[in-house]
C-alpha cells in the first residue's frame, strides 16, 4: 500500500472522514508537539496546544486552504497558538504585579496600623454597657448564635437581639469618639 499525500489526505478530512483525520493527527502530532513544547517549555503545555489546534482544524476543515504544504500550515498554526498562549501568560502575569504592587500599597496595613485599631477597637468595646458588652463578644467574638445565648444566659431570644443593637450602637459611638 502507498502512503497517501498530504494533500489528498486533507482533501479526505475535508469530507469528514475521521479515519484520515486520525491519520493526519497521527503523521504530525510529533511534530507539532516538538515545536509547542520548545515554545512553551512545558509538556502539558504543548499536549494541550496540539489537542486544541487538531481541534480546530477539525472544527474548521471546510473553511481551511492550503497555500503552500499541510506541514507548513499545521506548524504555522502550532506556532501562532503558541504565541498567543505566551502573550495572554504575559498579560496575567503583568496584571498579578500590578495587582500585588496596589494590594501592598493600598490594601495592606501595617503591623503597626494593625495594632493600634486593635487597640482602639478593644477600648471602645470595653466601654460598652456590661451585659450589652457579653451578649456583643458572645455573638461576634465568640460566634455564638443569639438563640444559643438567650439559652446560655436565660433571658429571651428579644432580649439578646436589643442588646446586641444597643452594644453595636455604643460601639459606634466609641469609634467615633476615638
Amino acid at each position: 500500500m502507498h502512503e497517501i499525500s498530504d494533500e489528498a489526505l486533507f482533501d479526505l478530512v475535508k469530507t469528514g472522514c475521521k479515519a484520515s483525520f486520525s491519520l493526519l493527527v497521527d503523521r504530525y502530532r510529533q511534530l507539532l508537539f516538538m515545536a509547542a513544547s520548545q515554545r512553551l517549555g512545558s509538556e502539558e503545555e504543548a499536549r494541550d496546544a496540539v489537542q486544541e489546534v487538531f481541534i480546530w482544524l477539525w472544527q474548521k476543515k471546510n473553511n481551511v486552504e492550503l497555500q503552500s504544504s499541510l506541514r507548513n500550515y499545521l506548524y504555522g498554526a502550532i506556532r501562532n497558538y503558541c504565541h498567543n498562549i505566551i502573550r495572554a501568560q504575559k498579560s496575567i502575569r503583568k496584571r498579578q504585579q500590578q495587582y500585588a504592587y496596589v494590594r501592598e500599597i493600598f490594601i495592606s496595613p501595617t503591623e503597626l496600623e494593625n495594632k493600634e485599631l486593635g487597640a482602639r477597637l478593644r477600648h471602645a468595646i470595653d466601654n460598652i454597657a456590661p451585659a450589652s458588652r457579653a451578649v456583643f463578644e458572645m455573638q461576634y467574638l465568640e460566634g455564638i448564635s443569639q438563640k444559643e445565648i438567650a439559652a446560655r444566659r436565660g433571658i429571651g431570644l428579644q432580649t439578646v437581639k436589643n442588646q446586641v443593637l444597643s452594644a453595636l450602637k455604643e460601639l459606634r459611638n466609641n469609634l467615633k469618639q476615638l
